[in-house]
C-alpha cells in the first residue's frame, strides 16, 4: 500500500476518532451528530477518490441514509430510536464499505449478502492493530528512532523537574502561585472534558472506523466476508406440488370465511353480536391480522421458493392453479391490510393515538408496498424482491426517524378533545412524551379549558421549562424541539404563572 494512502487512512482515524469525542460524546448531543456524519462523508470521499482500489464508488451513496437517520437528534428530543439508530447505522456502514470493495451488489441482493453484511460488522476489529504495526515499521529506521527516544528522555527528566521548580516558586511567590493557580483550574478542566473514557472509547471507535475504509485498499482480500463464498451453488430445498396446493386449498377456504364476515360485519357496519360497539370489535383482534398479513407473505415467498422449478422453470400443469391462488393469497392479504386500517381508524378515531398506533399506521403502509412488491414477484420470479424489501425497510425506518411522532400524538388527541369528539383526555399520556408536544400542549392552558386538565398542563409545561432552563447546553446539544419549546415557554411565562 502506498505510504500517501497509509497516511490519509491514519488522518481519516484520528479525526474520527477526535469529531466522535466532541461531537457524539457530548452531553445531550444534537446537531453535533449530523455535523459529525456530514465530516465523515467527507472524509470518505477525500479517501476514495480516484482510487482504483474502490470498485463501485455509488457505494458512498449510503451515507445519505445514515445522515437523515442522524437528523433525529436534531429535530426532535425523542430519544426513542436512539439504541437501533446506533445499530442501523453499524448496519449501512457494513453495507456501504462492502459496495465500495464490490463484495456487494445492492440490486442483486440475497441471503448469503445479507449474512456477508453482518459478518462484515465485525471485520474491522481485525485490523485494529494495523495503524500500530505502520507506526513500527517507520520506527526501524535507526536515526530517527534514535531522536525519538532521546526526546521521550528529555520530556521524562523535564517533568519531575519542572514540578519541583513550580512548587518552590510558588511557596516564594504568592502572584506566581495564584496566577499558576489558574491555570492549573484551566488544565483540569481540559482534562476533564478530555477524559479517560472517552479518549479511549474515541479511540476505538476511529480504529473501527479506519479497519472498515482500510478493508477497501487492503492488498490481500483476507477480510471476514470470505467465510462465504457468494459464487457457490446454494444447498436446494424442493416442495411437493401437490401437498402444498392443497395447504393453499385449505388457508384459502378459511380466510374466504373470515372475508365474508369482515364485509358483514365491519365493512358494512352491520348490527355487532354481543353489544360490542365499533371500537371494541376493531380493538379485538388488530395485531393479529397484523400478524396474519406478515405470516401471509412469509407463506408466499416459501411456497415460491419452494415450488420454484415446477412453477417458473418446468412449468408443471398444477402450476397455473398454484400462481391463482398465491395471487388470491395476496389479494386476501391485501384485504388483511385494509381490515386493519379501518379497524385502527374506527379505535383511534374513539381515543385517539398512541405511538404504537401512529407506527402501526406507517407500518401497515409499508406492508402494502412490500405485498405489491411481492405480487409483482409471483408475476415476474426474476423480480429482486429481496433488495427491494431491503429499500422498503429502509423507507419505513427513515419516515419514523424524521416524524415527530410525539407532535403528531398531541396535536390530534388535542384536535379532539377541543372539537368535542372527545368528553376525556389522557394528559398522563401526553404529558409522559418528549418535549415536541410543548407546543401543543400549551393550547391546554386557556381559560375556557376545563381547570383539571389545564393545570395538569401547566404543571407539564413549567417542568418542562425547569428542565430545559435547567440543562447544560452547548453548541453541539443544539436541538429545534428543544430551542423551539424554549422559546415558546419563555414567551408564555404570565401564562404559566412562572416568575
Amino acid at each position: 500500500m502506498e505510504n500517501r494512502t497509509r497516511l490519509n487512512l491514519l488522518l481519516y482515524a484520528a479525526l474520527s476518532a477526535i469529531t466522535f469525542i466532541f461531537l457524539i460524546m457530548t452531553s445531550n448531543p444534537g446537531i453535533s451528530i449530523p455535523l459529525f456524519f456530514l465530516i465523515q462523508l467527507a472524509a470518505v470521499y477525500f479517501v476514495i477518490r480516484n482510487r482504483g482500489e474502490v470498485k463501485n464508488f455509488r457505494g458512498i451513496l449510503l451515507m445519505v441514509p445514515i445522515f437523515i437517520i442522524s437528523l433525529n437528534r436534531f429535530i426532535s428530543t425523542s430519544s426513542l430510536w436512539a439504541p437501533i439508530n446506533f445499530l442501523v447505522i453499524v448496519g449501512l456502514y457494513s453495507v456501504m464499505i462492502l459496495m465500495l470493495k464490490g463484495n456487494l451488489i445492492i440490486n442483486k441482493l440475497n441471503l448469503k449478502g445479507i449474512l456477508l453484511v453482518i459478518l462484515n460488522v465485525f471485520a474491522p476489529i481485525i485490523h485494529f492493530i494495523t495503524p500500530f504495526r505502520w507506526i513500527a515499521e517507520r520506527s526501524k529506521d535507526t536515526e530517527r528512532t534514535l531522536i525519538i527516544k532521546r526526546i521521550l528522555i528529555g520530556i521524562l527528566i523535564s517533568v519531575p523537574s519542572v514540578l519541583f521548580l513550580v512548587f518552590m516558586l510558588s511557596s516564594a511567590d504568592m502572584i506566581f502561585k495564584n496566577n499558576f493557580d489558574s491555570y492549573l483550574i484551566w488544565i483540569e478542566k481540559v482534562f476533564e472534558a478530555f477524559n479517560f473514557f472517552k479518549l479511549i472509547v474515541g479511540t476505538i471507535a476511529g480504529l473501527y472506523l479506519f479497519g472498515h475504509l482500510y478493508s477497501v485498499f487492503e492488498e490481500k482480500d483476507n477480510g471476514i466476508e470470505n467465510i462465504i463464498t457468494l459464487n457457490s451453488n446454494p444447498f436446494k430445498v424442493k416442495g411437493d406440488i401437490i401437498i402444498l396446493n392443497i395447504l393453499l386449498v385449505s388457508i384459502l377456504f378459511i380466510y374466504t370465511i373470515f372475508m365474508v364476515i369482515q364485509f358483514r360485519y365491519l365493512f358494512s357496519a352491520g348490527e355487532l353480536p354481543n353489544g360490542l360497539n365499533y371500537a371494541e370489535y376493531a380493538r379485538r383482534g388488530f395485531f393479529e391480522l397484523v400478524f396474519l398479513s406478515v405470516l401471509n407473505i412469509g407463506l408466499i415467498l416459501l411456497i415460491t421458493y419452494l415450488l420454484k422449478d415446477k412453477i417458473y422453470i418446468e412449468k408443471n400443469k398444477w402450476a397455473i392453479g398454484t400462481k391463482m391462488m398465491l395471487i388470491y393469497l395476496c389479494i386476501i392479504t391485501g384485504t388483511l391490510l385494509i381490515s386493519s386500517y379501518y379497524r385502527m381508524s374506527l379505535y383511534d378515531g374513539a381515543y385517539g393515538f398512541t405511538r404504537l398506533r401512529i407506527l402501526v399506521y406507517l407500518f401497515l403502509f409499508f406492508e402494502a408496498a412490500g405485498l405489491i412488491s411481492t405480487l409483482i414477484y409471483i408475476l415476474k420470479h426474476n423480480f429482486n424482491l429481496l433488495f427491494v424489501y431491503a429499500v422498503i425497510g429502509i423507507g419505513f425506518y427513515l419516515t419514523i426517524n424524521i416524524v415527530k411522532i410525539d407532535t403528531v400524538i398531541a396535536k390530534r388527541n388535542i384536535d379532539m378533545y377541543l372539537a368535542g369528539q372527545t368528553e376525556s383526555l389522557d394528559m398522563d399520556y401526553l404529558t409522559s412524551l418528549s418535549a415536541d408536544t410543548a407546543p401543543e400542549i400549551m393550547r391546554l392552558v386557556d381559560d375556557d379549558i376545563k381547570f383539571v386538565i389545564k393545570h395538569k398542563a401547566r404543571n407539564y409545561l413549567r417542568d418542562k421549562y425547569e428542565y430545559l432552563s435547567n440543562q447544560e447546553y452547548n453548541w453541539q446539544s443544539y436541538n429545534l424541539s428543544a430551542d423551539k419549546a424554549k422559546k415558546l415557554l419563555e414567551g408564555n411565562k404570565e401564562k404559566l404563572l412562572l416568575k
